[in-house]
């Protein structure tokens, strides 16, 4: 699942609250049996990934099937940083990626080239875009990943505390 924002006070945003919850009806629905928050964020001395994991734990999904690993700086970092974690894929492993409607055909093109050959799938959160912050910036992230798939991703050496 991607992150997306933070409030000032370190609380998930909107956005990312709608990606959270449809985490969780993915859980409720037996599709997924582990969830990856690879985010590295963090503002107010609070880690995105873990808010979304408080949120998700609140949500009734168990703490034992959520990993973190803060070290994605971006959609494609992320992508990096689960597949590592998983320690690649295989074709008889499924994926579910999560996010809002918007970043799809991007995160459809980064996984093509990271996981072309396992089977995919991408579920859509649908609330809480911002037309002009989102949208209208998304068309340039997503010309950024076609023209450099693989060297766009931002993944931090190390994880954060």
């Amino acid at each position: 699942m991607f992150g997306y924002g933070q409030k000032a006070d370190g609380s998930i945003d909107e956005q990312t609250t709608d990606r959270c919850n449809k985490a969780v009806c993915l859980y409720r629905s037996g599709q997924i049996d582990i969830i990856y928050l690879t985010v590295s964020a963090e503002k107010s001395q609070k880690a995105m990934a873990h808010m979304m994991g408080q949120y998700l734990i609140l949500r009734g999904v168990p703490e034992s099937i959520i990993t973190y690993d803060r070290r994605g700086g971006n959609t494609a970092g992320e992508m990096d940083v689960f597949i590592r974690a998983v320690g690649g894929v295989k074709m008889s492993d499924t994926l579910i990626f999560i996010s809002t409607w918007y970043h799809i055909p991007r995160i459809m093109w980064l996984a093509w080239w990271r996981v072309h050959d396992c089977r995919f799938s991408l579920a859509i959160a649908w609330k809480h875009a911002h037309w002009k912050a989102d949208v209208l910036k998304e068309f340039l992230k997503l010309a950024n990943a076609i023209l450099r798939p693989r060297s766009s991703a931002k993944v931090l050496p190390s994880a954060p505390v």
